[in-house]
């Protein structure tokens, strides 16, 4: 009996203490919405960070909220009555974290495809060095062979030289030999 009157009294005064809850007063300097996003954009930004970038995060800024408060030219009181606001005002607090959310899986697909297309490029890379380094042997080794290696040629010049002598082609003719 003591106990239902206890939560009756308890969910008397929750009723009493919520009603006219009233609405936050716009602030005089209301962070505009597009400033809010991107302030909020970079406070998720820094909250993700992870492993060695949270380390280096760390080590660069040690204090991450005022140093949004700093790029952003704003102070925590305000950033807090703006915050109340948008909160209440929940339209365009949705609106708000809507266009946060677009704009951070938009920069996740642009990170994602430079990863991707640094990737293929070293996979090109990697596959040309390889190439290289296998056709190399392969040359130094005919080279070798025939001891055709001089000191003062070079490796182009002695690849053309035994190509020439191999498929019987004739020397190219450079127009600076008369002159």
């Amino acid at each position: 009996m003591i106990v239902r009157g206890i939560l009756v009294l308890m969910f008397t005064f929750f009723l009493v203490g919520c009603y006219k809850l009233k609405n936050p007063p716009k602030p005089k300097n209301l962070i505009p919405k597009e400033k809010m996003i991107n302030i909020l954009i970079d406070i998720r930004l820094m909250a993700s960070a992870t492993g060695v970038n949270k380390r280096t995060l760390d080590n660069n800024i040690a204090h991450k909220e005022e140093y949004i408060y700093n790029k952003y030219n704003i102070d925590s009181l305000q950033f807090a009555l703006s915050n109340e606001y948008y909160v209440y005002h929940i339209e365009i607090y949705d609106d708000i974290y809507a266009k946060v959310k677009d704009s951070l899986d938009a920069l996740k697909n642009l990170y994602k495809d430079l990863e991707e297309k640094e990737l293929k490029i070293k996979q090109e890379q990697d596959s040309l060095k390889a190439l290289v380094k296998r056709d190399s042997l392969n040359l130094k080794k005919s080279l070798d062979s025939i001891g055709a290696i001089r000191k003062n040629d070079s490796l182009t010049e002695i690849y053309l030289s035994e190509k020439i002598k191999k498929e019987g082609l004739i020397d190219p003719v450079s127009d600076n030999d008369g002159q």
